[in-house]
């Protein structure tokens, strides 16, 4: 059996290939580190979550995966750009749970700004005009919520390149009631008003909740550094935290 490994071996060498032992257990960390494996963690967590509002929810496939895993009544969708509405559309139409569909940005204050639309997944908002901006309506999370009637226990997703102190100053009212956040967070200031993830850290440690996972990270291309990732924040008196061990 060695001896015809060997000749296997050989011949795959010769035409380019390599055969190599599967680590199934690596694989299934590497799974783990994604949205999809915190979603399914957070899933069996128990952790109440009513209403899912999710900030910067392009075509719907964010909420789309959610919904597989995280048991929730109510579903909140903030998309400014028309590029998605007849997605969002569909999503809603054929949603399983009652889906709100807010086209609008969401910020501190209620108004108008001009937001990037040159990248339909990855749209920035601006106070200044120029090529390939358009204008849209801003609103803000605690406004959105007082006028739904909405509910929580919340969880609060946000995909807002660089904007997430404007976006958590209009949710003062809502951030006591969310019992998870997840936000796309990083390295670099890659806004005016962009946090860096440890700063966000600190932030929302001082409204009483700590980061439970990070998940999909990105280097930068540039030169590899480290560039963003998706930090999950649960509340801080999670029965978890008082456990100081690893296994």
């Amino acid at each position: 059996m060695q001896k015809l490994k060997k000749i296997v071996k050989k011949l795959l060498r010769e035409a380019g290939w390599d055969l190599m032992k599967v680590d199934l257990r690596h694989n299934e960390i590497r799974a783990r580190a994604t949205m999809k494996g915190a979603l399914k963690w957070l899933g069996g967590q128990n952790i109440p979550v009513a209403t899912v509002l999710d900030v910067g929810a392009s075509n719907g496939c964010w909420a789309e995966e959610c919904m597989t895993f995280v048991n929730a009544e109510n579903y909140v969708l903030f998309e400014p750009q028309p590029v998605h509405s007849k997605s969002l559309d569909t999503f809603a139409s054929k949603s399983p749970h009652p889906v709100k569909l807010v086209r609008k940005a969401v910020g501190a204050t209620e108004g108008l700004t001009f937001f990037d639309a040159s990248e339909p997944f990855s749209g920035v908002l601006s106070d200044h005009t120029g090529e390939n901006m358009i204008e849209v309506p801003v609103t803000t999370i605690d406004n959105t919520m007082r006028e739904s009637g909405l509910k929580g226990p919340f969880l609060l997703k946000l995909d807002t390149h660089g904007y997430e102190p404007s976006i958590l100053e209009g949710a003062k009212e809502t951030l006591p009631e969310c019992s998870v956040i997840i936000i796309e967070a990083y390295n670099f200031r890659i806004s005016n008003e962009a946090i860096l993830f440890w700063e966000l850290c600190t932030f929302l440690a001082k409204q009483g909740f700590r980061c439970v996972d990070l998940v999909d990270v990105t280097h930068r291309e540039m030169d590899s550094a480290l560039w963003q990732m998706d930090l999950v924040f649960i509340r801080d008196d999670w029965a978890g935290f008082s456990k100081q061990r690893f296994r």
